[in-house]
Protein backbone atom coordinates (compact mmCIF):
# COMPACT_ATOMS: atom_id res chain seq x y z
CA UNK A 1 0.00 0.00 0.00
CA UNK A 2 2.97 2.74 0.16
CA UNK A 3 5.17 4.55 -2.76
CA UNK A 4 8.01 2.31 -4.14
CA UNK A 5 10.59 5.28 -4.11
CA UNK A 6 11.54 5.07 -7.79
CA UNK A 7 9.37 7.44 -9.97
CA UNK A 8 6.93 5.86 -12.68
CA UNK A 9 8.71 6.47 -15.50
CA UNK A 10 12.33 6.24 -14.15
CA UNK A 11 12.38 1.98 -14.08
CA UNK A 12 11.26 2.35 -18.10
CA UNK A 13 13.98 4.81 -18.99
CA UNK A 14 17.64 2.80 -19.48
CA UNK A 15 20.39 4.33 -16.75
CA UNK A 16 22.80 6.40 -18.25
CA UNK A 17 26.67 5.31 -18.42
CA UNK A 18 28.54 6.35 -15.51
CA UNK A 19 25.48 7.07 -13.51
CA UNK A 20 25.52 5.60 -9.79
CA UNK A 21 22.58 2.63 -9.72
CA UNK A 22 19.70 3.77 -8.12
CA UNK A 23 20.32 1.33 -5.37
CA UNK A 24 23.72 3.58 -4.45
CA UNK A 25 21.48 6.66 -3.43
CA UNK A 26 22.27 9.20 -6.42
CA UNK A 27 19.67 8.84 -8.86
CA UNK A 28 19.83 11.20 -12.55
CA UNK A 29 18.73 14.75 -13.53
CA UNK A 30 16.09 14.53 -16.04
CA UNK A 31 16.45 17.65 -18.19
CA UNK A 32 14.53 20.70 -17.39
CA UNK A 33 12.26 21.30 -20.15
CA UNK A 34 11.12 25.34 -20.38
CA UNK A 35 7.45 26.28 -20.46
CA UNK A 36 5.51 29.42 -21.07
CA UNK A 37 4.82 31.15 -17.29
CA UNK A 38 1.03 30.95 -16.70
CA UNK A 39 -1.13 34.27 -17.78
CA UNK A 40 -1.03 35.23 -14.12
CA UNK A 41 2.61 35.00 -13.78
CA UNK A 42 2.39 36.95 -16.89
CA UNK A 43 0.26 39.90 -15.66
CA UNK A 44 1.73 40.47 -12.46
CA UNK A 45 5.54 40.78 -14.70
CA UNK A 46 3.90 43.35 -16.55
CA UNK A 47 2.37 45.36 -13.66
CA UNK A 48 5.86 45.30 -12.05
CA UNK A 49 7.25 46.11 -14.98
CA UNK A 50 4.63 49.10 -15.37
CA UNK A 51 5.59 50.10 -11.74
CA UNK A 52 8.96 50.45 -11.81
CA UNK A 53 9.14 52.38 -15.07
CA UNK A 54 6.47 55.01 -13.72
CA UNK A 55 9.03 55.69 -10.47
CA UNK A 56 11.83 55.72 -12.80
CA UNK A 57 10.38 58.96 -14.78
CA UNK A 58 9.27 60.04 -11.37
CA UNK A 59 12.31 59.98 -9.81
CA UNK A 60 14.13 61.27 -13.20
CA UNK A 61 11.79 64.01 -14.18
CA UNK A 62 13.26 67.40 -13.22
CA UNK A 63 11.14 69.15 -10.40
CA UNK A 64 8.73 72.13 -12.07
CA UNK A 65 10.13 75.28 -12.90
CA UNK A 66 10.21 78.07 -10.65
CA UNK A 67 9.68 81.95 -11.31
CA UNK A 68 12.96 83.59 -10.28
CA UNK A 69 12.60 85.70 -7.49
CA UNK A 70 11.22 89.10 -7.38
CA UNK A 71 13.94 91.58 -5.74
CA UNK A 72 11.95 95.36 -5.30
CA UNK A 73 13.97 98.29 -4.40
CA UNK A 74 12.27 100.70 -1.83
CA UNK A 75 11.73 104.47 -2.87
CA UNK A 76 14.43 106.74 -1.31
CA UNK A 77 12.11 107.81 1.71
CA UNK A 78 10.80 104.42 3.07
CA UNK A 79 12.11 101.95 5.20
CA UNK A 80 13.44 98.37 3.49
CA UNK A 81 10.75 95.73 4.84
CA UNK A 82 12.80 93.73 7.74
CA UNK A 83 12.98 90.37 7.47
CA UNK A 84 14.53 89.59 10.80
CA UNK A 85 12.65 90.93 13.93
CA UNK A 86 14.31 93.61 15.54
CA UNK A 87 16.68 94.10 12.61
CA UNK A 88 17.21 97.97 12.50
CA UNK A 89 18.37 99.94 9.11
CA UNK A 90 21.46 101.86 8.48
CA UNK A 91 21.26 105.21 10.27
CA UNK A 92 22.03 108.32 8.01
CA UNK A 93 25.80 108.63 7.25
CA UNK A 94 26.77 105.35 8.42
CA UNK A 95 28.16 102.07 6.54
CA UNK A 96 26.75 98.74 7.56
CA UNK A 97 29.54 96.51 8.41
CA UNK A 98 29.42 93.05 8.94
CA UNK A 99 31.50 91.67 11.69
CA UNK A 100 32.73 87.93 12.56
CA UNK A 101 33.45 88.01 16.60
CA UNK A 102 36.82 85.86 18.03
CA UNK A 103 35.10 84.57 20.59
CA UNK A 104 31.23 83.14 19.23
CA UNK A 105 29.61 82.66 22.41
CA UNK A 106 29.39 86.84 22.35
CA UNK A 107 26.69 86.19 20.17
CA UNK A 108 24.25 85.30 22.40
CA UNK A 109 24.45 88.60 24.59
CA UNK A 110 23.86 91.04 22.04
CA UNK A 111 20.69 92.14 20.95
CA UNK A 112 19.62 94.78 18.00
CA UNK A 113 19.71 98.40 19.36
CA UNK A 114 22.87 97.30 22.00
CA UNK A 115 25.78 99.92 21.27
CA UNK A 116 29.19 97.79 21.81
CA UNK A 117 33.26 99.17 21.32
CA UNK A 118 34.45 96.77 18.69
CA UNK A 119 38.03 96.14 19.58
CA UNK A 120 41.03 94.52 17.05
CA UNK A 121 42.70 92.06 18.31
CA UNK A 122 46.38 91.12 16.88
CA UNK A 123 47.08 87.86 17.36
CA UNK A 124 51.17 88.44 16.48
CA UNK A 125 51.72 90.33 19.52
CA UNK A 126 48.90 90.31 21.25
CA UNK A 127 47.48 94.01 21.40
CA UNK A 128 44.04 95.70 21.01
CA UNK A 129 43.22 98.79 19.29
CA UNK A 130 39.95 100.33 19.65
CA UNK A 131 38.25 100.28 16.17
CA UNK A 132 34.86 102.21 16.94
CA UNK A 133 32.96 103.59 20.15
CA UNK A 134 29.86 103.22 20.69
CA UNK A 135 28.96 100.99 17.63
CA UNK A 136 24.96 100.64 17.05
CA UNK A 137 24.03 96.91 16.16
CA UNK A 138 21.57 96.71 13.67
CA UNK A 139 21.76 92.84 13.57
CA UNK A 140 23.10 89.27 15.11
CA UNK A 141 23.41 86.76 12.46
CA UNK A 142 22.61 83.51 13.39
CA UNK A 143 23.14 83.59 16.99
CA UNK A 144 21.24 79.87 17.41
CA UNK A 145 24.82 79.04 15.45
CA UNK A 146 28.06 80.72 16.07
CA UNK A 147 30.27 79.12 13.86
CA UNK A 148 28.47 80.76 11.19
CA UNK A 149 27.33 83.93 12.98
CA UNK A 150 28.81 87.84 13.23
CA UNK A 151 27.04 91.04 13.97
CA UNK A 152 26.02 94.03 11.48
CA UNK A 153 27.26 97.15 13.09
CA UNK A 154 26.74 100.77 11.91
CA UNK A 155 30.10 102.21 11.53
CA UNK A 156 31.15 105.66 10.09
CA UNK A 157 33.16 105.74 7.13
CA UNK A 158 36.62 105.81 8.81
CA UNK A 159 35.70 103.19 11.59
CA UNK A 160 34.50 101.29 8.64
CA UNK A 161 38.41 101.24 6.73
CA UNK A 162 39.85 100.35 10.06
CA UNK A 163 37.33 97.35 10.70
CA UNK A 164 38.98 95.36 7.99
CA UNK A 165 40.86 92.49 9.69
CA UNK A 166 44.07 90.94 7.90
CA UNK A 167 45.73 87.68 8.49
CA UNK A 168 46.40 87.42 12.25
CA UNK A 169 43.73 89.74 13.36
CA UNK A 170 39.92 89.13 14.43
CA UNK A 171 37.82 91.31 16.45
CA UNK A 172 36.04 91.36 20.00
CA UNK A 173 33.62 93.85 21.51
CA UNK A 174 32.66 95.22 24.63
CA UNK A 175 28.79 95.25 25.23
CA UNK A 176 27.70 99.23 26.84
CA UNK A 177 24.97 99.45 29.20
CA UNK A 178 22.26 101.41 27.84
Amino acid sequence: MGRSSTSRLGSALPQAQGSPSRDGGEGRLDPVRWRPPARGLLLRLVAVALLLGTAALVSWSPPPACDPPVYTVPAAGSAPPSTTPGARSVPTGSMGVPVRLSDPAALALVEPGNRVDLLRLDEADGSTTQVAASALVLQVTSPDDPTTGGLLLALSPTEAQRAVATRGQSFSVLIRPT
